[in-house]
């Protein structure tokens, strides 16, 4: 008996990501979806900058995407991604769920090449701002349903700089390692005073080793407009 081979129009690597989030994770997504994915690594990958320290496909796909997707059932409005970097987790948020997404950091070069990136993939749900956060909220002040952010702060540091972005009811997500538990024990000062409490810990583990968890917090009030202070304040004194 002929046996049938199961044709698809998904390139080798693309066809990796499907493996991987499918078969590791559980994560099931359409092929273009795959595609996009797949064509945003090879590009982050192959990039003139420091963008990523990872050099290898199949970790990018563990440690840039599943680690974004994996704790996240569904999102929608509107996101802010501060210290968006590569575009991680933000871009990858754009790509897969029905959101727009503005990718905010301070490194011109970064979003120079996030945006020839956007273009090149095509996505239409992408803006992109060269910013600080603490220059940008007086301008954006409760103006977005979610606020991201991974590897940019100490969860204090972060609750400053991303609590004023955030409108009230929505929701704060922080990519967080194994130590999180102490980054929120000196954070409760800063919880309080910002008007947002944490919601939820998700955390997971990904299929490379890494123990993870995504941080939700929800903004109950205003946030006092005096903040964010000047990131040098941010730093020498926490909340």
């Amino acid at each position: 008996m002929q046996t049938k081979i199961k044709l698809t129009s998904l390139g080798c690597f693309a066809l990796k990501i499907k493996k991987i989030l499918e078969e590791d994770y559980h994560l099931y997504f359409p092929d273009k979806v795959l595609e996009t994915i797949d064509k945003y690594l090879q590009l982050l990958l192959n990039a003139p900058l420091n963008l990523t320290s990872i050099n290898d496909y199949a970790e990018a796909v563990h440690k840039h995407v599943a680690d974004v997707l994996v704790p996240i059932d569904q999102i929608n409005g509107s996101v802010l991604d501060v210290g968006t970097g590569a575009g991680i987790p933000g871009l990858i948020i754009a790509i897969v769920f029905p959101v727009t997404v503005t990718l905010l950091d301070s490194s011109e070069k970064k979003v120079a090449w996030l945006r020839k990136t956007i273009e090149k993939l095509g996505v239409l749900n992408v803006d992109t701002v060269v910013a600080r956060a603490e220059d940008l909220a007086r301008n954006l002040v409760e103006k977005f349903d979610f606020v991201t952010a991974r590897a940019v702060a100490e969860l204090r540091i972060l609750l400053e700089l991303c609590a004023p972005f955030c409108k009230i009811g929505g929701q704060l997500y922080f990519y967080k390692g194994p130590n999180w538990k102490t980054e929120y024990e000196v954070s409760k000062n800063a919880e309080r005073i910002l008007n947002v409490r944490l919601k939820d810990v998700v955390k997971y583990k990904l299929a490379s080793g890494e123990q993870r968890a995504l941080l939700i917090f929800e903004k109950i009030g205003s946030t006092d407009q005096k903040f964010p202070r000047k990131y040098n304040q941010i730093l020498k004194k926490p909340l």
